[in-house]
């Protein structure tokens, strides 16, 4: 028969222990939403990328487009750099959207919001 004295120190050497695998799963789990938020954070950061380089895109093509708004007037499409211009800002927008697609699966496996 245990004394109480004994229960008492088994019963502090339990909680201790199951304090800290709480603690340690605490962690662990902070470590991992620690990285989904940053691979969040970089996917944005590489969608305004994305959203940069497409509004330079814009600015050139609009230019093109104005320069042949001039007599004789063409048709923008029949120009080589107009149409490789909008194949280049087709291609960002395809990139941005696969990236946003990346966040959002990242988002749905975080049962937390990131």
């Amino acid at each position: 028969m245990s004394t109480f004295w004994s229960r008492v120190k088994e019963d502090l050497k339990k909680a201790a222990q199951e304090g800290w695998d709480v603690v340690k799963e605490g962690a662990k789990v902070t470590a991992e939403k620690s990285e989904a938020v940053a691979k969040v954070v970089k996917l944005r950061y590489d969608v305004h990328k994305c959203h940069k380089r497409a509004e330079k895109l814009f600015c050139d093509l609009g230019g093109a487009v104005y320069d042949m708004a001039k007599p004789p007037y063409e048709n923008p499409l029949s120009k080589p750099d107009v149409t490789r211009l909008v194949e280049e800002i087709k291609g960002i927008e395809a990139e941005a959207a696969k990236l946003k697609a990346e966040i959002e699966a990242i988002r749905k496996k975080e049962p937390a919001k990131v």
